[in-house]
């Protein structure tokens, strides 16, 4: 028993040993390999530098144009009618569609060969009650006719007047004359033409001297226009007419406002007196659609910056020594493609300050950036 306990001594001892010297051998290869092993360089990463584009910022007084359509019209048009009948035996050379008129040229004449007969008989039949009644009323003074005779002689003179009144007037109708300086449009009568007694339209005359434009203004802009100092009535409008290849410029007040606010809008139609020399009376005429230029309302101590230079509505960057700064920013209006823009905290946003004014995806405080 005791020979058994000592030989498995003796193998326990012999295993240790080997175990104890494949060990050794181990770590010593360990060794090695770590002594052998070159050493890691270290790799310096230099930062990103992005470019972006650049403006300088100022602040100032701004006032935007609002960019508008609009159509002429006149302020006057009237329709020329034949108040009596007969044969067109006069027409004047101006008498054409789209000829210019002055105020009291004749424009048409019709025969009055009957309409002078029935005032001259018309005027010797006023004539002998007019005799008859003075010689009724000195017989009346006379006492020899009653004050009845007397009163009938006048009232038969008086209605002889009227009719008398009437036969002269009809004459001058035979004529038709300009009522004012404007363009002859819709003819429909011509020389030998007969017209009738029943108020027959000869043409129609459009007042070109007094042309408006009429544009209209959304709720947000003529809400604006009621903010500013200056009224609505009496603005400046720039009118600009493309006709073919030409742009020809006019101007114009404003003049009045339209009679309703537009239901589905709340917008409203403005109107302005076109301002036009002799000149321009030529050129333009009712129907055109026209581009306007109207002047929107002060914006005080305002920057203008594109609106790329805006994220997300409300915050934009500045250049500090080559890195991004936030400033959180209010957007007052827009002029085109154009920003109005103030530095929630006016200290924030000085004027000279460098603000970038592209979308850089990668922007945020302190990104290092370079101007292009």
């Amino acid at each position: 028993m005791i020979n058994l306990i000592k030989n498995r001594i003796l193998g326990l001892q012999k295993s240790t040993k080997s175990m104890l010297i494949l060990l050794s051998f181990t770590c010593m290869v360990i060794f090695y390999l770590a002594a052998s092993k070159p050493e890691a360089e270290l790799l310096m990463i230099e930062e990103k530098v992005w470019p972006v584009a650049a403006q300088i910022v100022k602040h100032a007084d701004v006032q935007p144009q609002l960019k508008l359509f609009g159509e002429i019209l006149s302020s006057r048009r009237s329709e020329l009618r034949a108040f009596v009948g007969g044969q067109v035996i006069q027409v004047s050379n101006s008498f054409k569609e789209g000829a210019v008129v002055k105020e009291g040229e004749l424009l048409l004449a019709i025969d009055d060969f009957e309409y002078r007969n029935d005032v001259i008989e018309q005027k010797a039949k006023f004539e002998i009650l007019k005799r008859d009644f003075e010689r009724a009323e000195e017989l009346y003074n006379q006492g020899n006719i009653s004050e009845q005779f007397r009163d009938n002689a006048l009232l038969e003179k008086t209605q002889q007047e009227i009719v008398l009144a009437e036969a002269e007037k009809d004459l001058r109708d035979t004529k038709l004359y300009a009522p004012y300086d404007g363009v002859i449009n819709d003819i429909s009568a011509s020389l030998g033409k007969q017209v009738s007694t029943f108020n027959d339209k000869i043409a129609e005359i459009i007042d070109i001297k007094n042309l408006e434009v009429r544009f209209s203004l959304s709720k947000a802009q003529y809400g604006r226009l009621l903010e500013d100092e200056l009224s609505v009535i009496g603005r400046p409008v720039s009118i600009q007419w493309s006709a073919g290849k030409k742009t020809i410029p006019f101007r114009a007040i404003v003049s009045r406002i339209g009679a309703e606010i537009t239901s589905n809008t709340g917008g409203v139609d403005v109107f302005a007196t076109l301002l036009l020399d002799d000149d321009d009376i030529s050129l333009i005429r009712p129907g055109a659609f026209v581009r306007l230029g109207v002047p929107d309302k002060v914006y005080k101590s305002v920057m203008v910056v594109p609106d790329t230079s805006v994220y997300e509505d409300s915050y934009v960057f500045v250049i500090k020594q080559s890195r991004l700064e936030k400033r959180f920013i209010e957007i007052l209006g827009y002029d085109g493609s154009y920003a109005l823009i103030k530095a929630k905290d006016s200290s924030e946003i000085k004027d000279g300050d460098q603000l970038i004014t592209n979308q850089l995806r990668e922007a945020g405080e302190g990104v290092k950036v370079k101007v292009l």
